[in-house]
């Protein structure tokens, strides 16, 4: 028995089984040896010689030998031989990972750790038993170490789900009850076993490099790079689940995923762009398409391919009409025209088609801006004026249709054609006597009189 911070732990019964069941394994007594008690064999005596007959005698099982090298020695008070002890297991349990020890020594690795002060580490080897090696007899003991280390060790909010998660699966075979394991802790405590976790991973797959679901797993290895922090990591597991997977249904949200990280984390907007245009172009249709659609606008702009933002603009206008980001579109593309591709033309025609859609408040909002623009950037009247008489003309009952009948005149009065302004302000003040701007047209239209 073995004792391991106050814990009691036995040897493999099928190693010492083995040990005892092989006697083929075990040296003849009538074998050579050499020990300190042998003065013959201390260093500068020669041996004395003896009659000795050939022993023909095969070595006992390496694996046992090797299982009962490192418990032997697992009580002892050294850290350094303690650390060495625990790679040796490490590698014991990775190459006999089916020896029916293996679950006693998956339970000794998470001992030594939670002695060497590595109760994390401890924690994921306790959350490996209980998934690799369900019924185990050393399950117990495992229980009680790991309910011990989160108490003691464990995230105060992350108690009962770390305590869930030692609740172990037994659906499936091996892999698919380690697949699961990963998910699991990296979706509920992945944050606060980040380090370990990652060895689980790269255990895994070295151990199952075919597993059916190695898309969710690279993924889910992504993902919990992203969420620690490790930016350049969770890229290259993204693009590492895309190109060793490309039939996978998760790829969609793989690549939402790998343009986010490029756009939000790594700062890389050209890669992002790219990225979201791919989405876009191949998932026609899917929420993944309207995510890359909704985050290109943006990322053109702040790249100053304001001739791609249009192009984006308008294919969130045709290919979704009736969502409200439809309605953005139309304003931004018409804002860009305007202010970064220098087109007031084309800024007013967008504006009218905003004009067709949208009624109301919201068509009127867009027919004045249209008009300001003709005034101000293309100081073409003749393109101004009819913007007004169309606000007027279909929404007569408007308070903003006296204010449109009112800037006409203005732009007559201010091109001295004083007869059409003063047309316009009689209508103000005529058909909307109620408005504030009827007397203010009364008196520009009285001041026109004589002239």
């Amino acid at each position: 028995m073995l004792v391991v911070s106050g814990l009691l732990l036995a040897a493999p019964a099928a190693a010492q089984g083995e040990a005892a069941a092989a006697p083929e394994e075990t040296l003849s007594a009538a074998a050579p040896s050499a020990s300190p008690e042998d003065a013959s064999a201390l260093p500068g005596m020669a041996p004395a010689p003896r009659e000795t007959k050939e022993v023909k005698a095969e070595p006992p099982s390496v694996i046992s030998a090797e299982w009962q090298f490192l418990t032997s020695r697992a009580g002892s008070v050294d850290e350094d031989v303690l650390e060495m002890l625990l790679e040796g297991l490490g590698d014991w349990v990775a190459t006999n990972p089916e020896n029916s020890g293996a679950a006693e020594a998956q339970y000794l690795k998470a001992a030594l750790r939670a002695k060497l002060g590595d109760p994390k580490g401890a924690m994921t080897d306790l959350l490996r038993h209980f998934y690799e090696y369900p019924g185990a007899s050393s399950a117990e003991l495992a229980q009680k170490l790991f309910q011990e280390t989160v108490e003691k060790k464990g995230d105060k909010k992350l108690k009962p789900a770390l305590l869930e998660l030692g609740a172990s699966s037994e659906t499936g075979d091996t892999p698919a009850r380690l697949a699961m394991m990963l998910q699991r802790v990296s979706a509920q405590a992945g944050q606060f076993l980040y380090a370990p976790l990652l060895r689980e991973y790269r255990d895994f797959f070295r151990r199952y490099p075919g597993f059916a679901g190695g898309d969710m797993l690279n993924l889910a290895l992504a993902d919990l790079h992203r969420a620690n922090g490790e930016y350049l990591a969770a890229r290259l597991a993204y693009e590492k689940t895309i190109e060793l997977y490309p039939a996978s249904p998760l790829i969609a949200r793989t690549k939402v995923s790998l343009a986010a990280t490029l756009a939000d984390n790594l700062k890389d907007y050209d890669g992002a762009i790219a990225a979201y245009q791919d989405i876009a172009a191949a998932f026609p249709g899917t929420e993944e398409a309207w995510t890359a659609y909704s985050r290109l606008p943006a990322l053109t702009e702040r790249r100053d391919k304001f001739a791609l933002a249009v192009e984006i603009h308008e294919k969130i206008i045709a290919l979704y009409p009736d969502r409200e980001e439809a309605y953005a579109s139309f304003k931004a593309e018409a804002r860009v025209l305007r202010e970064e591709l220098k087109n007031p033309a084309a800024a007013i025609a967008v504006l009218g088609r905003l004009a067709d859609k949208y009624k109301g408040e919201r068509a009127i909002e867009a027919l004045f801006l249209a008009a300001e623009i003709a005034r101000k950037d293309l100081k073409d009247m003749a393109a101004e004026v009819p913007l007004y008489d169309r606000i007027v003309a279909e929404y007569p009952a408007d308070p903003q249709a006296p204010r449109a009948l009112f800037s006409a005149g203005e732009a007559y009065e201010k091109a001295k054609s004083y007869e059409k302004a003063r047309d316009y302000y009689s209508a103000v003040a005529g058909k909307y006597s109620d408005d504030p701007l009827a007397k203010k047209a009364q008196k520009r239209m009285d001041g026109l009189l004589a002239k």
